[in-house]
């Protein structure tokens, strides 16, 4: 009888064991559990890749009409938000086209969590060409959105101040590729 008694007490022991709630992890054990990192939106040491649609409107009366364009840019940024950028766009603002060509120093603000964008602002210098050539300076701002951690859209707006007092303001709308 006391074997009978024995068995079904260690029987039972066992069964409880095997139906108790959820294992409770000690303080030891959690020190080596590290949960991974979440992949950042917008990293340090960043090359982007711009494509991007145009408009320009002449800010004072000047020889270029207003017009659609596009162009393409590229960008690093060596810290997380301060980079630098070069870009060419054409507009349809004269008989032959006007070229611009520009480079940056950016400063972006990236906000990050379940949506992921980087309000920024920039300014530089470059040159604008219709058959004569001049110089400009320019500043504005924009904002981007991060479809993927790879991919992104972005608009912005800048106001250029040329050496012959033809300023325009330009709106461009794009696809940005970050490697």
């Amino acid at each position: 009888m006391n074997k009978i008694a024995y068995s079904i007490l260690a029987g039972a022991i066992a069964a409880s064991s095997a139906i108790a709630g959820d294992h409770t992890v000690s303080h030891k054990e959690s020190k080596g559990t590290v949960a991974p990192a979440p992949i950042p939106c917008f990293k340090d040491q960043e090359f982007q890749l711009d494509v991007f649609g145009s408009f320009t409107n002449g800010a004072r009366e000047y020889n270029y009409d207003d017009g659609f364009g596009g162009g393409i840019g590229v960008n690093y940024f060596f810290m997380r938000n301060l980079g630098v950028g070069v870009d060419g766009n054409v507009y349809d603002g004269g008989v032959r086209g006007v070229w611009t060509s520009t480079a940056s120093l950016i400063a972006r603000f990236p906000i990050e969590g379940n949506v992921c964008f980087a309000p920024y602002v920039f300014g530089g210098g470059g040159v604008r060409s219709n058959g004569e050539t001049v110089g400009t300076v320019h500043g504005g701002a924009g904002i981007e959105f991060r479809v993927t951690p790879r991919i992104g859209i972005f608009g912005d707006g800048r106001y250029t101040w040329a050496k012959d007092e033809r300023d325009s303001i330009t709106s461009r709308l794009g696809v940005r590729f970050a490697f």
